[in-house]
């Protein structure tokens, strides 16, 4: 399989992680993550907390940025 090594695209990043609001789309083009980097931040966003401990490590470079603005956008407690 080929990975693309090119920034995602807005349509890209949509399609990963589903609709977002402008701004945080922009921030997320931004980072100029790839559509696996995306893929693989959204993959750590929903997941449950055991994945860091199985893998050891947590996200790094591209995949980090993208994971901490999906999980700034996540709705607290209370707004769920």
């Amino acid at each position: 399989m080929h990975q693309i090594s090119r920034p995602a695209t807005a349509e890209e990043i949509i399609e990963i992680v589903g609709r977002l609001d402008d701004a945080v789309l922009m921030q997320i083009v931004e980072t100029e993550a790839t559509p696996a980097e995306v893929l693989k931040a959204f993959t750590w966003a929903n997941a449950d907390d055991q994945i860091g401990t199985e893998l050891e490590h947590g996200p790094r470079g591209a995949v980090a940025q993208v994971y901490d603005i999906l999980k700034r956008e996540e709705p607290g407690p209370d707004e769920r």
